[in-house]
């Protein structure tokens, strides 16, 4: 499990300011918003309510996220999830040290104790019976039982419990019960429009506008493939990786066989067919 602390803008933004208009705390991650989803999380935040948030690998989930804990000047702890999560590993255990016993909190804990907003990413991968700990604490109750130390913590008002998970990896064995989905409010993201990934990889990848405009054209040729056995397609979070290298100084088919191509498939056939669009869309000469 990977749990981080965040650190949040020095300024704490009252729930007056919350709902869309505040100001973007100067040392705020960059994010660049698709619509509303800004304005529909500092609502969520000010009414108290859970947030799940749903879309495909490297669309900007987690930024999105390390942006408006930082806007709202919140303290965020981010939690890896994957099959061995458990709830112990979430709410904490008793640890031995130097012959006594000492309770240690988790993620969950601290966030709640602390008021920090939560990110559970990719909660589908924790088990099904590790998420049931969340029920609690995202109804109207906010509240966390600890059962090994009999503690019954009452989450503050500036707690909130943000959950992600990739609709595409969903089958019958990996997906959320709906007595834990109904429990939040909902948000759908996907990758940016041109013009806003155009912008997203200038920013942060460095491109010049013409770099930027060629690779999200190989992006969209990518994503309209339809006929190869893709778990995913080319990401923003990819582009961005092939931008900078070729800032580095790297020729930029290369870079887009280092970046993008080889990072979605294994299958020879298929990585032929990925570097023939390739070629197609930047050409031979680069």
């Amino acid at each position: 499990m990977q749990a981080h602390a965040h650190a949040a803008a020095s300024q704490t933004i009252g729930n007056s300011n919350a709902l869309g208009a505040a100001p973007v705390a100067g040392d705020a991650p960059f994010y660049a918003a698709q619509g509303s989803e800004c304005a529909l999380f500092a609502h969520c935040f000010d009414q108290q309510l859970p947030l799940l948030i749903k879309g495909p690998t490297g669309c900007g989930k987690t930024r999105f996220v390390e942006h408006m804990a930082a806007r709202l000047a919140r303290p965020l702890i981010t939690v890896s999830c994957h099959d061995d999560l458990s709830a112990a590993d979430l709410v904490g255990r008793h640890l031995i040290g130097q012959g006594n016993t000492v309770w240690a909190d988790g993620p969950l804990t601290r966030a709640v104790r602390e008021g920090a907003i939560l990110y559970l990413d990719e909660v589908v991968e924790a088990r099904k019976d590790t998420t049931v700990v969340l029920h609690p604490l995202a109804d109207d109750r906010r509240l966390l039982p600890i059962e090994r130390t009999g503690e019954l913590l009452k989450a503050p008002p500036e707690f909130m419990l943000v959950i992600s998970y990739n609709p595409g990896y969903q089958n019958l064995l990996k997906g959320l019960k709906p007595s834990t989905r109904q429990r939040f409010t909902a948000l759908a993201l996907d990758y940016p429009a041109p013009a806003v990934e155009r912008a997203i990889l200038e920013r942060e990848g460095h491109a010049s506008p013409a770099l930027a405009a060629r690779l999200v054209q190989l992006a969209q040729a990518l994503r309209r493939l339809t006929d190869h056995d893709l778990e995913e397609t080319a990401s923003t979070r990819l582009l961005v990786m092939a931008a900078r290298l070729v800032a580095s100084g790297l020729p930029l088919r290369e870079a887009c066989r280092a970046a993008v191509i080889e990072a979605l498939t294994d299958d020879t056939e298929t990585l032929l067919a990925l570097n023939e669009v390739v070629r197609a869309v930047v050409g031979d000469d680069n």
